[in-house]
């Protein structure tokens, strides 16, 4: 049964939120710039994608709270879509992921795997976040720090401690699917070569929220 001033507060905070991530982002780039005495590549967001990160964050937020009954878990959630989307602004425009936000979707996520799944379902998500990390060290050892840098590495990791197993799985999926769709369609239009960089973080976004989803949908057992 839906609550209807639950959506209507949701709806507010998803708004409020929106707003707020591309001024957060541009504050980061201003400040990263103070702190280093260098201009930091700077893509200010125009109006029509500041209204897309808007409507983004609306509907990821709405959705959460319409479809989880227990509303502190909503809030959990819908807090880590805000994060992640900050994430992949920042990342596409400076190409950096900040430790701060890594550290706090993993504050965020805590909890929430806590509440969902159970204190047990920590020790999964930590032997998760080991493999995770391991594999993806490995990845950017064999292809180059300069094309899986530290910051993806971070919160590939953060992604396998907030999702667990065998979450992270759908997530990894995901990702695949983006970044193969991304791939191909830049080849076949020449806007990449095979000697392009990009940011890496959104596709760790895009499959974090693919697996939240499936989460959200079919995982309704909650401990408290």
């Amino acid at each position: 049964m839906i609550n209807i001033y639950i959506v209507i507060i949701f709806g507010i905070l998803g708004i409020g939120t929106g707003i707020a991530i591309p001024a957060i982002s541009n504050i980061n780039i201003i400040l990263k710039n103070h702190k280093t005495h260098t201009l930091t590549l700077n893509r200010r967001l125009e109006i029509n994608h500041c209204g897309l990160i808007v409507i983004l964050n609306e509907i990821l937020w709405l959705y959460a709270g319409i479809k989880l009954e227990n509303a502190f878990i909503a809030f959990l959630v819908a807090l880590i879509f805000t994060v992640a989307i900050l994430i992949s602004v920042i990342d596409l425009q400076i190409r950096l992921i900040p430790n701060k936000l890594v550290i706090l979707i993993v504050s965020l996520g805590i909890p929430f795997q806590i509440i969902k799944f159970g204190w047990i379902s920590i020790l999964y998500s930590f032997f998760c976040m080991v493999a995770v990390g391991v594999l993806f060290i490995l990845v950017a050892r064999i292809v180059g720090f300069e094309q899986v840098g530290a910051g993806d590495v971070k919160l590939i990791t953060a992604m396998g401690l907030i999702l667990g197993y065998p979450y992270i799985n759908i997530a990894l999926i995901g990702m695949s699917i983006a970044l193969l769709i991304f791939c191909l369609g830049g080849l076949a239009m020449k806007k990449l070569t095979v000697r392009s960089t990009f940011a890496f973080a959104p596709f760790i976004i895009f499959g974090t929220i693919c697996a939240l989803i499936y989460i959200i949908n079919f995982k309704d057992n909650v401990y408290f």
